[in-house]
């Protein structure tokens, strides 16, 4: 960022600035000296509360209660209540106010010559304001609101006039000398309790003090110290009143309120044992721990059944299986462990007869009588024990449903035990809650008796109203020094946002931020008086000075050619009046008097401009003639004017056509460019605005170089987003960009700039004072 000229851009404006800081510096002066001084008064009050909380009814046991932190919001909120205020307004007459009129405002004074009555109660006070003179005849007051005068004669007059709701009377000093006050003016002003106690609460504040909870600070704000401080005495007095008072009130609440409870607490406490006992008996419950250990003891015998008879269903599956697997010439097992002996009888005898046939098939063969009849023998022992297998599991099922039975049974039992637990702890709970409450009500109670013989304030005063002289309002310093910065944020402020909404054209970086890669040829200064102009080959104006070097910046962008013809430029803008035909005229002009031969076209058939540069006549014969019947020479059309360089000639656009359009889209204007080419040097058309009409579009690829023309502070910039499109569209061809009519200041925003003003005069040599004329 380049700060000189962001500094610049603000300096420039430095009149406006100057002006702004005298009148916002000068008005907090004055105000300052003619202002009221406003001062802060405070006053610190403690309140113990301890013997408040612990006297406080709690329904619950010291077990369980919970220890809330003492806080002042009561207080605070009785201290700033409309109520206590009101009071306060009415005892110390704040809703009458005494002032002595200065030229700029009226000054809170006590020092009046005069007292008054009021004819009405405080509450039904008006609000209203009257204007009061010490006269000669007596008072002269005016009422402010509707202007109605009153003269009371004479100075000790308890009568009024109508409508007044007050008498008045000088005091006894004044009497004593009352031409001191017959050139003063006094004012004075009604307020209704509400509206006293309103402002009063926008000037009073009570808070903690110092992170406690027991002492508040009161403050208040005023210009008047003593009438502050006799605020806050009334306030403290009149809390502490109330506090006495509400804990009065409090107390008997208390004593009423825990008579009530304890007869209520009796008889809920016998309701609760009767519950407890029908409870027990429809549970048939004697002694609860009795009844868990039986509940207990029978569903772990239950369980201890059913697990053995489950057991035993098993071991009786496994025999009855192994038993039909055995073959009928081996023994069998014996290690069962079935609780049936009868079968482990049979299973012995069963393995003797198995023994004994196979001594008989020793000695003898199979089909040995005695052997056969041995194996039948055997088959129907086997049978047996299978048959016995098969009873006893059926028996064992029907067992093993029964234990099922009696263990749901024992084991609904015993789940009910938590819950009868529960449900008698609950009874149990209540009943010693409703105890403890009532041993805590009883305590209470002799508590609040005791303390209502006792019964006193617990206010104290820390510190008494004390007033700081060190002002509030206004602070000399701080508001001089926010009345400069005010005096100097405004007007930059305003000038900020002047030029961030200022979508014009002022230099070449509002070129260069959006558009970098458009070419920025130069500018041309604005020129009041065109018929002025001195752009001959020996000028040193700033105009000619600016147009060469425009002409030595257009060298970059001309086209390199090897057949020696005519370079074109094409001079064109966005919309009328950015001066495309002054800057094609001078750009021509500076041309010509480089020794260079120059055609200057006027191109734009709609508005034509370049006629009023040159001594002719408005309707000259010109371009629409040629193109409207090309049978003519354009030669014929040429004009050359004696005040300008002999390598100069012109085509003006001629008569006005109402069809520009085709005349300048048929074969004619390039047939005329053609033939020029061979015979001049630069061939400049001055044509119409792009963005008004379609002419310049239809010939711009004529062109070698196009130098679109901006206005300074007149061309809009979002006028380069529209030169970028026809970029974009090859509509317009190697276009530069110049700034034209720019001001004296404005040069300035120019990195060569400073050059525009060098020019070649004989410098005067300076004499000093000391020396002769």
């Amino acid at each position: 960022m380049d700060f000189k000229k962001e500094f610049l851009k603000y300096f420039q404006y430095w009149p406006w600035i100057l002006v702004s800081l005298l009148l916002s510096v000068g008005a907090a002066y004055v105000f300052i000296k003619t202002a009221d001084t406003t001062y802060q008064t405070a006053a610190v009050i403690n309140i113990d509360k301890k013997q408040e909380e612990s006297a406080k009814i709690s329904p619950f046991s010291k077990d369980y209660e919970k220890k809330k932190e003492i806080d002042l919001q009561d207080e605070i909120a009785l201290a700033t209540s409309t109520d206590l205020l009101s009071k306060a307004v009415n005892n110390l007459n704040l809703n009458i106010n005494y002032f002595e009129k200065h030229f700029l405002h009226h000054k809170l004074s006590d020092d009046i010559p005069f007292v008054i009555h009021t004819n009405l109660p405080n509450d039904s006070l008006p609000d209203v304001k009257y204007e009061v003179k010490v006269v000669n005849e007596g008072f002269f007051i005016t009422n402010t609101f509707t202007s109605k005068t009153y003269l009371i004669h004479g100075y000790n007059s308890v009568n009024t006039a109508k409508d007044l709701p007050f008498t008045i009377q000088l005091t006894p000093l004044a009497r004593k000398n009352v031409a001191a006050y017959l050139s003063k003016e006094y004012v004075l002003t009604f307020e209704s309790t509400t509206t006293a106690v309103n402002h009063l609460k926008s000037v009073l504040n009570v808070q903690p003090f110092e992170d406690t909870n027991t002492h508040l600070r009161l403050t208040h704000v005023g210009t008047d110290p003593v009438r502050s401080r006799k605020i806050l005495d009334e306030i403290i007095s009149l809390l502490d009143k109330n506090i006495v008072f509400n804990k009065q009130k409090m107390v008997k609440s208390k004593i009423d309120y825990l008579n009530q409870r304890i007869a209520v607490f009796l008889k809920e406490r016998d309701s609760i044992q009767g519950v407890k006992e029908k409870y027990l008996k429809n549970n048939d419950i004697l002694v609860l721990d009795k009844f868990i250990a039986d509940k207990t003891n029978v569903k772990n015998v239950k369980k201890e059944n059913s697990m053995l008879n489950a057991r035993q269903i098993e071991l009786t599956k496994f025999a009855i299986n192994d038993i039909k697997r055995t073959p009928s010439t081996s023994a069998l097992g014996t290690g069962y462990n079935l609780e049936m002996p009868t079968v482990n009888q049979l299973i012995t005898a069963y393995n003797a007869s198995i023994l004994e046939s196979q001594l008989i098939l020793q000695r003898a063969q199979k089909n040995n009588p005695t052997y056969v009849s041995l194996q039948l023998q055997l088959a129907m022992q086997k049978q047996v024990i299978l048959n016995s297998l098969e009873g006893y599991l059926n028996t064992l099922y029907k067992s093993n449903a029964a234990n099922q039975s009696e263990q749901y049974t024992a084991n609904i039992e015993a789940r009910s035990i938590p819950t009868k637990d529960k449900d008698l702890g609950n009874i149990n709970t209540n009943i010693n809650l409703k105890e403890e409450i009532y041993l805590d009500l009883l305590q209470k109670r002799e508590e609040a008796i005791l303390n209502s013989a006792i019964l006193a304030s617990n206010l104290t005063t820390v510190s008494p109203p004390q007033t700081n002289y060190s002002a509030i309002f206004p602070q000399p310093k701080s508001f001089m020094l926010g009345a400069f910065l005010f005096g100097l944020l405004i007007p930059l402020g305003i000038i900020f946002l002047s030029l961030l909404l200022d979508s014009k054209i002022y230099s070449e970086d509002d070129i260069a931020k959006e558009f970098s890669h458009i070419p920025f040829l130069g500018i041309l200064p604005k020129v009041d008086d065109y018929k002025k102009i001195d752009n001959s080959p020996n000028s040193r104006t700033v105009l000619a000075e600016a147009s060469r070097i425009l002409f030595s910046n257009l060298g970059f962008l001309l086209p390199r050619k090897n057949v020696n013809t005519a370079n074109v430029l094409l001079f064109t803008s966005a919309i009328q009046g950015e001066g495309k035909s002054f800057c094609a005229f001078h750009m021509a002009a500076t041309i010509s008097n480089l020794n260079k031969k120059v055609l200057l076209i006027g191109a734009d058939l709609r508005n034509p401009q370049l006629d009023s540069f040159f001594s002719v006549k408005k309707n000259e014969l010109g371009l629409t003639n040629y193109l409207s019947n090309k049978a003519d020479n354009w030669r014929e059309l040429l004009v050359k004017d004696p005040n300008l360089s002999d390598n100069l000639d012109t085509i003006f656009s001629g008569e006005i056509s109402p069809n520009p359009t085709q005349l300048l889209s048929n074969s004619n204007f390039q047939s005329l460019i053609d033939e020029a080419k061979p015979l001049y040097d630069f061939i400049i058309i001055d044509s119409a605005p792009v963005q008004l009409v379609s002419d310049t579009l239809n010939f711009s690829h004529l062109a070698d170089v196009t130098l679109f023309v901006l206005r300074y502070n007149y061309t809009d910039k979002r006028t380069l987003t529209q030169i970028n499109n026809f970029i974009k569209k090859d509509q317009l061809k190697n276009v530069g960009v110049l700034i034209n009519s720019v001001s004296s200041k404005g040069l300035k925003s120019f990195t060569y700039g400073a050059s525009y003003g060098y020019q070649y005069t004989e410098k005067k040599e300076k004499k000093s004072w000391l020396k002769g004329a």
